[in-house]
């Protein structure tokens, strides 16, 4: 063999062996960390195993949720994560119904107290045991001054009623739309001393620029 041939092969060999190695360091990844070597079908096999798994995962929809909390105060509340916000939800309506009940009882009790007073009761109805007390106590037009304000207290408290229900259909609207919001807990200020030479042909520390720097992360 002449020397040129055995150049020749040298010089193929070499090209195949970089080659080689080149293919090898596009399969491998060397962890930095841990100086493990992981294959890269590896770790393409684990990347398509996370999309399927993602895939997988239902979006969260704030629409389910608001409709939720319309069917059934405090459902998107629980669809959203936010469980604490229940007895919160039904302590409002609770004690909103409540009022509404009593003063819309306290309302009838006075009217029907009122017509047995002015004669305007109808014919065949009576008086139960509450009614009758309060008609033998107050005069007509005392009556019908706590009949008026029992009155306007049901209504102002049937508004807060149906408001209170309302907000609860917001807010689940609300926190549906943020449910996959990233709100980051990295919120800070600093202030520190600023210090900047003037710009001028040859420096001079003594003619400088002070003041505060702030910074804000969010």
């Amino acid at each position: 063999m002449t020397p040129m041939a055995r150049r020749f092969l040298f010089l193929i060999g070499f090209i195949i062996l970089l080659a080689f190695q080149k293919t090898e360091a596009q399969n491998v990844v060397f962890d930095t960390v841990g100086n493990t070597v992981i294959s890269a079908d590896t770790i393409v096999k684990e990347e398509k195993t996370t999309k399927k798994r993602s895939r997988a995962v239902k979006p969260h929809s704030p629409t389910k949720a608001t409709i939720m909390s319309a069917c059934l105060p405090g459902l998107g509340q629980i669809y959203n994560g936010k469980w604490w916000k229940v007895p919160i939800v039904y302590a409002g309506l609770g004690g909103l119904g409540y009022l509404v009940y009593t003063n819309n009882y306290e309302y009838r009790s006075y009217l029907h107290a009122y017509e047995f007073k002015t004669g305007d009761l109808p014919e065949g109805a009576t008086l139960n045991a509450h009614e009758t007390e309060l008609a033998n106590k107050y005069a007509a037009n005392q009556l019908q001054t706590y009949k008026e304000s029992y009155r306007r207290d049901f209504e102002f408290y049937t508004i807060l009623t149906i408001a209170w229900y309302g907000l609860n259909i917001l807010d689940a609207c609300v926190d549906g739309h943020l449910y996959t919001y990233d709100i980051s807990d990295d919120l800070s200020l600093s202030i520190d001393p600023y210090l900047k030479p003037l710009e001028t042909p040859a420096p001079m520390p003594q003619y400088a620029q002070v003041g505060l720097s702030f910074k804000l992360n969010f």
